[in-house]
């Protein structure tokens, strides 16, 4: 055991010298990558992984749904998550087009106290993933950024980088077997290929948000508390509708976040200061939002955006890479998908890869195994959160066959969380199309949501 442990410390302190060659290469160390890094390293395959910035770094998205507990129980990092103590969800209370609906985990069976959704600070949450990571003895370079990956030699592709540390920029390449791309909205590999497509006009979204704070949240009680009371009553993700599109507002330890996702025509051209005018003025003036934020300051200088919250790529696999996470396809963040998708995709992938070192004359068949599952929860994805179903980068065959295989309950919180807003059609449509049992629309509401007149403060 001594000798285990002083080889992981050696192998921790020699990452600051970027090898040759290796297994695989993951680029990114946000969930997607840091998880298939973990996954790959603990089955004993050289990896190293390239993150362009230094960590912890700012990222918005801090509502994670108790899906989440599968794939980190399988990473073995369920603990140090627990251990960091993040805010407990409970569910959420949806305002949409003046309907309240709440949406309890606990009508799910989602009762286990130490399984429940998060609200985490993603900054340190990612932190987490990829520092457990490294304990796996694998080998990570912050501040190194990928331009390119030469796929010219089948068998041996090259990842071209820069590398950046301590104000450097040292230009290099490695080896690997297989390449898996991590790197979110960047999209390195998908860019490259010109193959990242945005989703038709009319559901193009994009994200505009910012941090307060003192602000009251709601809890699981249906009441408005003040933020010390966020570990002594289970907060829950209050989401509503306004007249451009929908607000989240996320209780956190020490913030709140609170952001807008609107179609992106609606700010087309504004500056930075435009931007967050629209922000402020647009909170302060939706009900029981106003009143949450009535106590609260805005955090100068907090202001986030980012476009392009709805694509995809038309290639996400081949012989010897991968596209998982928002550097595959990204929707509308409505029910929160996002971190659990890129687990998904993350466990895939370690298990096509596994496989492939394993049997390599089937490797193609592992991607293309790999391909339809990450299509699938796409699709699924896609269909929950934009309430569309169009051609693009979705196979109806592939979504119904998931469904079919989704545990009960996780299929029904979709279905619910679809149904607080009017985004629920194609859902119900699917659902009874995949043969799957049936939902009236109003009989399950009233078994599995509560509808609400108010909040109380």
């Amino acid at each position: 055991m001594q000798g285990e442990a002083n080889e992981l410390k050696l192998r921790v302190k020699n990452r600051n010298t970027i090898p040759t060659q290796c297994d695989v290469v993951v680029i990114g160390g946000g969930p997607a990558g840091s998880s298939v890094a973990t996954a790959l390293a603990q089955a004993g395959f050289d990896v190293v992984l390239f993150e362009k910035e230094r960590f912890p770094r700012p990222q918005v998205g801090e509502s994670i749904i108790p899906h989440m507990w599968r794939y980190t129980d399988m990473l073995g990092v369920s603990d140090a998550i627990r251990a960091e103590g993040f805010l407990a969800k409970a569910g959420g209370i949806i305002v949409w087009d003046d309907i309240i609906h709440q949406m309890r985990f606990s009508s799910f069976g989602y009762n286990d106290p130490d399984r429940v959704g998060l609200h985490v600070e993603r900054d340190i949450f990612y932190n987490l993933l990829l520092q457990f990571y490294v304990a796996c003895g694998a080998n990570v370079f912050e501040e190194v950024a990928v331009g390119k990956v030469d796929f010219t030699d089948n068998q041996w592709p090259k990842v071209d980088y820069v590398d950046r540390r301590g104000g450097g920029f040292q230009r290099g390449a490695i080896a690997c077997r297989y390449v898996v791309d991590g790197s979110g909205h960047a999209a390195v590999i998908a860019r490259q290929l010109n193959a990242r497509k945005l989703v038709s006009e009319e559901v193009n979204y994009l994200g505009i948000w910012g941090y307060y704070k003192n602000s009251y949240f709601v809890g699981v009680d249906q009441r408005a508390h003040p933020p010390e009371d966020a570990y002594a009553v289970k907060p829950v993700t209050f989401v509503t509708s306004f007249e451009d599109g929908w607000i989240w507002h996320i209780i956190l330890r020490e913030s709140t976040s609170v952001g807008l996702v609107i179609n992106r025509g609606q700010i087309k051209g504004m500056g930075r200061e435009a931007q967050e005018q629209y922000l402020r003025e647009s909170v302060a003036k939706v009900p029981i939002l106003q009143d949450l934020l009535a106590p609260a300051t805005f955090i100068e200088g907090s202001m986030c955006f980012r476009p392009d919250y709805s694509y995809y790529s038309q290639t996400i696999v081949g012989d010897n890479f991968y596209c998982i996470g928002d550097a595959g396809a990204f929707v509308d963040p409505i029910f929160s998908q996002g971190v659990v998708a890129a687990f998904y995709n993350a466990a895939t992938v370690a298990w096509a890869i596994k496989a492939s070192f394993e049997n390599e004359s089937r490797r193609t068949r592992y991607s293309q195994l790999a391909e339809r599952q990450m299509l699938q929860y796409y699709g699924f994805s896609r269909l929950l959160a934009l309430g569309d179903f169009g051609g693009e980068g979705v196979d109806p065959h592939l979504v119904k066959s998931m469904m079919r295989a989704f545990p009960r309950n996780e299929l029904e919180l979709a279905m619910a969380a679809s149904m607080t807003t009017n985004r629920s059609h194609y859902l119900q449509r699917m659902i009874r199309e995949a043969g799957l049992f049936d939902y009236s629309g109003e009989d399950f509401a009233q078994g599995k949501l509560e509808v609400l007149t108010g909040v109380t403060f």
